[in-house]
């Protein structure tokens, strides 16, 4: 027994070591394009598949996203469907770049039936009021409307848009920012409900969305703690102000805020509950980084003669432009003083301060005959008439706002 146990422990000491496995074999995205071409063949000599070269050479996608999209394209022996696909979308008013970026996103296109399913897309635009360039611009700028049904997503979506942002150019200028069509219509009616829950009249729930539609695009829960942010700040859903307090925090991390909130302090010495104040009377003040507010509160003090305390009291002093507003009128009125013209003692930050048809006619139009530089510190491009901002904060959030 004793020996045939030692003969066992020797047998098992002289049995080799099994050798690792061998690392896992990685390709560069070069290599990983020609397998795949290779991968994909019809033919014992393994030629690629005729679609591959069509892809890139027609459609100009790149050879491992071509190599990726030819199996869909197994089925079909000529270029021939390909063909009436790229030519009915040209024929429609896409560029020959749009008809590549179209196809690049989504190669599959090519095999629809022109007649059946690409042909009653754009006449369900067009019977929208949409002109043929706007058509085709909206397919350029969200391909995968190609591929949606008609009547149960496509058509919904768009008088939904349409119905909010009022016109298809604003239709156009959203979707070029932001995929506004990938989001059904029941979840963008269920946020619409949401906004009118937490406060948000009926009267400016278009406008509010016209202004900013990623308001709508959020999940549920980030719309709920958009408005809990909105609650924390003291503004009531009464306000004429809250549905700006909704844009505006919208727009501003919790970080940012607080670095504005810092700015802000920081320039006027007020205190948060101040600060908090301000922004329930202006929120739009919040959409300048916390460094134009930090140049905004210096000019107002060191330049304009403004209390700290008359800021606190009205922030819409902080979304007037600083260069299209603030400097040249202080230059304008440096000018008229310089000439030795008596414009009265009306203070300077009132003059900031008022109505862009009243300053024009006030102080630019009257005195241009004896301060003819007057024409150049404050030309004809900044006098656009009373301006947004010189309503009332009860209607609307403010001014010209901008650096």
């Amino acid at each position: 027994m004793a020996l045939r146990w030692l003969a066992r422990c020797a047998l098992h000491r002289a049995a080799p070591v099994p050798a690792p496995p061998p690392p896992p074999v990685s390709f560069s995205p070069q290599l990983r394009s020609y397998i795949l071409l290779l991968r994909f063949s019809t033919s014992s000599s393994d030629q690629p598949h005729f679609m591959v070269d069509y892809l890139i050479s027609a459609c100009g996608i790149p050879p491992d996203k071509a190599a990726k999209a030819a199996p869909r394209f197994a089925h079909i022996t000529s270029p021939a469907r390909p063909d009436a696909a790229i030519s009915f979308l040209r024929s429609r008013g896409l560029t020959r770049a749009q008809v590549r970026a179209v196809v690049s996103w989504t190669p599959t296109l090519l095999l629809s039936d022109v007649d059946a399913t690409l042909a009653p897309k754009f006449r369900a635009v067009r019977s929208l009021g949409l002109t043929r360039a706007e058509a085709a611009r909206l397919f350029a700028l969200y391909p995968p409307a190609l591929t949606m049904g008609v009547h149960t997503n496509l058509l919904p979506r768009l008088l939904l848009w349409l119905d909010l942002l009022g016109s298809a150019r604003l239709l156009m200028k959203w979707l070029a920012k932001t995929w506004l069509l990938k989001y059904s219509a029941d979840s963008l009616l269920r946020n619409l409900d949401a906004l009118r829950a937490h406060g948000v009249p009926e009267a400016r729930l278009a406008a509010t969305v016209r202004l900013k539609p990623s308001l709508i695009l959020q999940s549920p829960a980030k719309l709920d703690a958009l408005a809990a942010r909105v609650d924390a700040c003291g503004v009531p859903r009464c306000s004429g102000m809250y549905a700006w307090a909704l844009l505006a925090l919208h727009s501003v991390s919790n970080a940012a805020f607080r670095d504005k909130r810092d700015a802000v302090m920081r320039g006027t010495g007020c205190t948060e509950e101040e600060f908090l104040a301000m922004f329930r009377r202006a929120p739009c003040f919040l959409f300048m980084s916390a460094e134009m507010l930090r140049r905004k509160v210096e000019f107002l003090m060191g330049t304009v003669g403004c209390g700290a305390d008359h800021i606190v009291r009205d922030p819409v002093l902080l979304t007037l432009s600083l260069s299209k507003r603030m400097v040249p009128r202080c230059r304008a009125m440096e000018a008229l003083k310089a000439r030795g013209i008596d414009v009265g003692r009306e203070q300077l930050v009132n003059i900031v301060r008022a109505s862009e048809a009243r300053f024009v006619q006030r102080y630019i139009l009257k005195y241009s005959d004896q301060a003819p530089e007057l024409l150049e510190l404050y030309p004809p491009d900044l006098r656009k008439g009373s301006s947004r901002g010189d309503r009332s904060t009860t209607g609307s959030c403010c001014s010209s706002q901008g650096d």
